[in-house]
């Protein structure tokens, strides 16, 4: 995928903005707090369908403005082109359209454009909470399935649902009516969830392996174990989330949430035989992190034969000397990138265009 030009329109503190975008690497410099990370977050909201910031849209519309529009033109690797328009007013109303067909909402966009984003936050991915990891593979597996997409949308929804029949159940003191069909419908979405972040893992854990191979050739095998929070002896099964949930039920009750299922199982990720969350040091776990997001790009563009956009943000802020070399050295003009960075001479070598940011005015660098 090739993001040919962009349009913005009181997003953030950009007033007003065209762009065109050359087809490898885009470098975006500034100071901080002038909008580099705004683009960013432009492009990946036509990728998604929401911000990868906040969860309040509004938070997007320039503050003294009513409202903000986005157009974005992309070409496939199979030389489709799209013109993807988004429109959000204060208030919440939001319009949206593909080459000219209104949408029902942003959600209809997800598939279009695949992408990775990767940001400061990420260098704890192979450290933080499980939640980290969990948005990880969902966000690496709905980009591959709508399959698995409409799935996980379906598990939340039950989820809520089933969380507010029990916290009614909880105040009230009475038993919760009805938990059986809630039982059976959240552990269908349940197993195929956890089948789908299997399948996905095991292709990103091959490719990972070999990055790490590749970029610490002496540091032991890097290898990724999914842990389901309702393992059964045959795997995890719709049978065996249901079981769990019966044998929680009065637990359940009395706390008034659901206690078990995908939502509360990780990835653990392993050197050798050691548990890098708790063994690492903090330079081999940035390190491993960028190679979870490489792998992820690479899994995208395997399982949809189409690449990702690759958005990096600053990352290399985080980074020591010797890990942001190794990294420098694996990027590729294989995938259309857009780099931030505060530092006029990175990526000075780097082929492609560079765009200046000041308060949120952006001018293509001229004679770079």
């Amino acid at each position: 995928m090739i993001i040919q030009a962009l349009d913005l329109t009181n997003f953030r503190n950009i007033e007003s903005a065209a762009l065109t975008f050359s087809e490898t690497f885009n470098v975006i410099r500034g100071r901080n707090a002038q909008g580099k990370t705004n683009l960013l977050e432009a492009l990946h909201l036509f990728s998604l369908g929401r911000s990868f910031r906040t969860r309040r849209s509004e938070e997007m519309i320039r503050f003294d403005s009513e409202y903000l529009f986005a157009r974005l033109r992309c070409k496939s690797d199979m030389d489709v082109t799209f013109r993807i328009e988004i429109g959000l007013e204060r208030g919440g109303r939001i319009s949206a359209s593909v080459n000219g067909n209104k949408l029902s909402g942003l959600g209809e966009i997800i598939g279009i454009i695949p992408s990775v984003i990767f940001t400061p936050q990420d260098v704890t991915l192979a450290t933080g909470p499980p939640s980290d990891r969990r948005v990880f593979i969902d966000y690496t597996a709905a980009q591959i399935s709508p399959a698995f997409l409409q799935n996980l949308r379906e598990y939340r929804k039950v989820l809520g649902q089933r969380n507010a029949l029990l916290k009614r159940a909880a105040e009230s003191c009475n038993e919760p009516k009805g938990m059986e069909a809630w039982d059976d419908m959240l552990s269908e979405r349940g197993a195929a969830i956890v089948a789908g972040r299997r399948e996905v893992l095991e292709e990103i854990q091959g490719r990972a392996e070999g990055l790490f191979g590749e970029m610490a050739p002496a540091g032991g095998d890097l290898r990724m174990e999914y842990r389901c929070s309702f393992e059964a002896e045959e795997g995890p099964t719709r049978g065996a989330l249901l079981e769990a949930l019966a044998r929680l039920r009065e637990q359940e009750r009395r706390r008034g949430y659901t206690l078990v299922g995908p939502h509360y199982d990780d990835i653990a990720i392993f050197i050798g035989d050691e548990e890098l969350r708790r063994y690492g040091s903090q330079g081999r776990r940035r390190l491993v992190s960028i190679i979870l997001k490489l792998a992820q790009a690479w899994a995208i563009m395997e399982r949809r034969a189409e690449r990702p956009v690759v958005l990096l943000d600053d990352i290399f802020s985080e980074l020591d000397m010797d890990t942001a070399e190794r990294v420098s050295g694996l990027m590729t003009d294989r995938y259309q990138s857009f780099i931030t960075t505060p530092r006029d001479d990175d990526f000075a070598g780097v082929d492609g265009r560079r765009f200046d940011v000041v308060r949120g005015r952006v001018a293509e660098a001229a004679g770079e």
